[in-house]
């Protein structure tokens, strides 16, 4: 096994130097270290000693700054192992469990083995001794005997109570695939751990579960990431926690990041808070989604913008969804957690530019805490960020509009005359300017999809 790790370790030192996303990681954990490791597993589990290196692994991949350096495992574990094997869409990092691994490989084998014997297609020697000791259930085979308890475990949780040896089957009338098996396993514990603040979210109005899935639509990955490192609490800011801030010297109590992305006045010199108000309201819709009126305070004008809720929208209530548990009203927009709080009935253009807006403030934080050389720019640059967001609607449009030609190739049935095409790319250009809430003629006008190939 130390050889087996050093080899898997020394591959992932490549990939480490990497500047890649929680979804690219897990992928290449998967394809490049984890998979390996399930040849050495067919017949011997493995060790807890042996399990707990292969975690440790796990840990230094994911959570550890990018360098070179795979020895030691000195890092700061952005999420706890448990919470780590969940799905992306409830705030997991989608990592197999290795032990639950192993057992669905074991009973692949033996479903593979009973798939078999209906089939009649016993031609091994060690099928045939497998066939021989269950018709006299008798077994001389450790492996057989605990094997097949664990997949009779199974069979019954499926309500198959028949007498016959079958095979477990899904609903297209397949034997269970190694993925299906290990989806089974896990789905028998649907508990799914969350930390003190994502618990607090689960108030009236807001749905936690549907909260990842919003996420995970966002278009752009690196915005995506950030967005879904900050709602799951897995930021390398945990160790925070109950310490001064390292911005403005403040206590953060228990929650660095509502301080320090929405409380911080660092943080709200940075981004300009009406600046940033006004930067919403132009980039969302204007008045197509917002009222908007300026307010005069102290010889000061604010700017007060309120989201234009539809008449099938749910009725407006008071929610009590932020850290410091102060109450409001959803039609009055503020910087704070309500603000990226994705089960409001928001636009598609709202949520990829708050992700945007989160990702920005984000590099700047971490460039004044971690850098050696801290940048002395004071304010976020909002031309650059509408500059940000006109390449991600282009580089959407252009991306769709090649995928409409690769279409219009293959499906010669509904794309006889030429003109369709050109119909199509029209209609996909107005409704992408839509989408973003930008003007048509800042997307290229696609005459030739040659120029983008």
């Amino acid at each position: 096994m130390p050889e087996i790790l050093n080899t898997i370790r020394s591959s992932l030192v490549l990939w480490k130097t990497t500047d890649s996303t929680i979804k690219t990681k897990t992928n290449i954990l998967k394809a490049f270290a984890l998979s390996k490791l399930t040849y050495y597993s067919y017949v011997e589990n493995f060790k807890e000693e042996e399990l707990n290196q292969i975690n440790k692994l796990v840990e230094w991949f994911l959570s550890a700054p990018n360098n070179k350096n795979a020895s030691g495992f000195q890092v700061i574990n952005l999420m706890r192992t448990k919470r780590a094997r969940y799905p992306l869409k409830v705030g997991g990092w989608n990592i197999w469990n290795i032990e639950l691994r192993q057992l669905a490989q074991k009973l692949w084998i033996i479903n593979q083995f009973i798939l078999a014997l209906e089939t009649k297609q016993t031609n091994s020697s060690h099928h045939k001794s497998w066939e021989y000791q269950i018709q006299k259930n008798k077994f001389t085979s450790r492996y057989l005997k605990e094997n097949l308890d664990e997949w009779n475990k199974i069979r019954i949780t499926k309500a198959i109570f028949n007498n016959n040896l079958t095979s477990i089957k899904n609903e297209n009338g397949q034997p269970l695939s190694l993925v299906e098996w290990y989806t089974t396993i896990q789905d028998q514990n649907p508990t799914i751990p969350k930390t003190e603040f994502q618990s607090s979210l689960n108030l009236r109005g807001y749905s936690y579960n549907q909260l990842f899935n919003n996420i995970l639509k966002i278009k752009d990955p690196k915005t995506r990431d950030t967005m879904f490192r900050f709602q799951a609490r897995c930021l390398p800011i945990n160790y925070l926690h109950n310490k001064q801030c390292p911005l403005c010297k403040e206590d953060m109590s228990k929650d660095p990041y509502g301080h320090l992305f929405f409380s911080c006045k660092k943080t709200k010199q940075f981004i300009k808070i009406n600046k940033l108000k006004n930067f919403i309201y132009i980039t969302t819709g204007k008045g197509k989604n917002w009222h908007h009126t300026r307010i005069r305070q102290n010889n000061n004008f604010i700017n007060r913008i309120t989201p234009k809720l539809s008449p099938t929208a749910k009725k407006d209530q008071e929610v009590n969804a932020d850290y410091a548990n102060h109450r409001f009203h959803k039609e009055y927009f503020e910087w704070n957690y309500k603000a990226i709080d994705y089960d409001l009935t928001r636009s598609f253009a709202y949520r990829n530019l708050m992700a945007l807006i989160l990702h920005n403030i984000w590099i700047w934080i971490c460039n004044q805490i971690y850098s050696e050389d801290p940048l002395t720019n004071e304010s976020l640059s909002y031309s650059s960020l509408l500059k940000k967001w006109h390449k991600l609607a282009t580089l959407e449009y252009i991306k769709k509009a090649k995928d409409l030609k690769n279409l219009s190739a293959k499906d010669h049935n509904n794309f006889k005359d030429p003109k369709i095409l050109l119909t199509s790319t029209i209609k996909l250009r107005k409704t992408t300017a839509n989408y973003y809430c930008i003007p048509e003629s800042s997307l290229p006008n696609i005459i030739s999809f040659d120029q983008f190939i």
